[in-house]
């Protein structure tokens, strides 16, 4: 298996299966507080039923082909908590793009990003976060 090493975003990546230097490429981002509080502002406004709490894990934070991703696992009192995908729009805000039970899936967040992020083969075309 090729290293791999954790990223300051919370995600892995490799020395063989690399990120481009194209924006057109799938590339893993570092986190910033504002990405997070953007994250945050548009989980609320999908769910403003909602008490949140803070993110539980690792943000994984990336671009392809010029649009942003992220997925997020915010703690939402006793509910069980499942990663959140978020998807930036054309002017760069944060919305939630699916609610997950789990598994995040190449129809929703594309494959090379998936790859980059190091995610953990689920079923079929679907992925997990890693344990």
């Amino acid at each position: 298996a090729p290293a791999s090493v954790p990223t300051s975003a919370g995600s892995r990546s490799s020395t063989s299966r690399g990120t481009t230097s194209s924006e057109w490429g799938a590339r893993n981002l570092v986190v910033t507080p504002s990405v997070k509080a953007g994250l945050r502002t548009a989980y609320l406004a999908a769910h403003p039923d909602l008490s949140l709490g803070s993110i539980r894990g690792p943000i994984y934070y990336g671009s392809y082909s010029g649009t942003r991703f992220a997925l997020a696992t915010f703690a939402t009192g006793a509910r069980v908590a499942y990663p959140t995908i978020f998807r930036t729009d054309s002017r760069g805000r944060w919305h939630v793009r699916q609610q997950t039970r789990g598994e995040i899936c190449t129809n929703v967040v594309p494959t090379d990003l998936v790859m980059v992020w190091w995610l953990e083969p689920a079923k079929g075309r679907c992925f997990v976060v890693p344990l």
